[in-house]
């Protein structure tokens, strides 16, 4: 358990519990101060042999007269070494005067010998699908597609609806201490990620992003403890 008590009155407390070596409990907690909305959140995850499944609730009450909240459960099954097929299921209720909403996604993944392949449907009408690839000992490389089809009245007047979709090609490039990531999507958006390592307890990272349909830039670097601090 760890707690952090601001001089604003937030107050921020994680736990976690793990009951086996299959099942473990995590918590976060955040008291905002000045009479906010906090935040609970409350995770379960389980591992199997050849299956993972997981229970997530955000904002659980039952002090309305009735269960409110946000509540995921998903669960992913092995079919074979390299196939695995999943499932997640959303269940949301804001209060008792509004009427319950679900939704249904289902999710696929195969990993290669050096690379991974993913792909997501979901029930809003959404198709995301992932490419990664490790090229070389210090290369990695990557697509993520995002493909929405909403429904447009004016659209569906015409024949159908609207489509709209991102794609997005990434690399990174780890030198002796240091890495370097790229990333371009196609709306021209351009980003990149330079980490440098300093010392063993800092790190130095340069990042910037360049929208080219705005024409916005955008420099950022900043001190920051190592994660192997």
């Amino acid at each position: 358990m760890q707690g952090n008590l601001g001089s604003d009155g937030t107050l921020s407390a994680v736990g976690n519990y793990r009951w086996n070596q299959a099942l473990v409990t995590k918590t976060n907690a955040q008291v905002m101060g000045g009479g906010a909305q906090g935040l609970l959140q409350i995770d379960n995850d389980y591992t199997g042999d050849d299956f993972s499944a997981s229970l997530k609730a955000f904002n659980p009450s039952i002090f309305e007269g009735g269960l409110t909240g946000i509540f995921v459960g998903s669960y992913l099954q092995s079919i074979t070494p390299g196939l695995a097929l999943g499932f997640e299921a959303i269940w949301q209720r804001q209060g008792m005067t509004a009427r319950p909403e679900t939704a249904l996604s289902y999710s696929a993944r195969y990993k290669g010998d050096d690379w991974i392949g993913t792909a997501q449907l979901q029930a809003q009408g959404t198709f995301a699908a992932t490419y990664w690839r490790k090229l070389s000992e210090r290369v990695e490389a990557g697509v993520d597609m995002n493909l929405q089809f909403a429904p447009n009245p004016a659209a569906m007047m015409m024949g159908g609806p609207s489509r709209d979709g991102t794609t997005s090609i990434g690399a990174k490039y780890d030198f002796r201490a240091s890495s370097f990531r790229a990333q371009v999507d196609s709306t021209g958006k351009v980003s990149c990620l330079l980490e440098k390592r300093i010392a063993m307890p800092i790190s130095l990272s340069f990042a910037g992003e360049i929208d080219q349909a705005k024409v916005r830039i955008i420099p950022l670097y900043y001190l920051q403890p190592s994660s192997e601090c």
